[in-house]
């Protein structure tokens, strides 16, 4: 893992001409938190591993996609790296009893709660399930905001280009409370996607989009 993130960011210095990183200091040094971000190319958790785990000493847990950790090397390299699958579009609750019994344990865990990478950069509604996790396990979610990778890498291209800047912002946390009920959880996933929006147009030169 850590022989990944050193070469994982010798590759982004190389690729981005600036590399703006804010508000790691805000990551616990212990306990178990959520890492909840925007989603615009798959070079984003390797951003956010490669500067986050070496500024903490916190490795990071992540739920990814599950066809993906049956790609030959892919599978192995991901798991590796702390990925666990999840099933898109299907009530995984497997993947969500890992996912919480990480926080528990006091593992971060990084989730993209829109589901999949963007097509556009804009930011698409938060589905639910990040919201649950964090009322079931009362651990602060914290907001990251990442923009420029879309442009590193685009969707759909085979090799990255070079780029001006890159950018990760993580935010202040969020806490969830109250009943566990699909009014109260839809709310969380709001606010914390608001947050998310929030870090990307406060960020020099606005590149964050809402999606509407």
């Amino acid at each position: 893992m850590r022989l990944s993130e050193a070469f994982g960011a010798w590759c982004l210095r190389r690729l981005a001409g600036s590399i703006d990183v804010v508000g790691l200091e805000r990551i616990p040094a212990s306990g178990g938190a959520i890492l909840a971000g925007n989603h615009i190319s798959w070079v984003d958790p390797v951003l956010l591993a490669c500067w986050l785990t070496p500024a903490t000493g916190r490795p990071i847990t992540w739920m990814g996609k599950a066809e993906a950790l049956r790609w030959p090397l892919v599978g192995a390299f991901l798991r590796a790296n702390g990925v666990f699958g999840v099933r898109r579009g299907a009530a995984d609750l497997e993947a969500f009893r890992l996912a919480e019994a990480s926080i528990r344990a006091g593992a971060l865990l990084g989730i993209y709660p829109e589901g999949t990478r963007s097509r556009d950069g804009a930011t698409a509604p938060f589905r639910e399930g990040v919201a649950l996790l964090a009322y079931r396990t009362g651990a602060p979610v914290f907001p990251v905001a990442v923009s420029g990778t879309d442009r590193l890498w685009p969707r759909g291209s085979l090799l990255p280009r070079r780029v001006p800047r890159i950018r990760l912002e993580i935010g202040a946390p969020l806490s969830v409370a109250g009943a566990p009920d699909r009014p109260d959880l839809h709310e969380a996933a709001k606010r914390l996607r608001s947050a998310v929006i929030d870090l990307l147009e406060a960020a020099p030169g606005g590149e964050g989009a809402s999606g509407g």
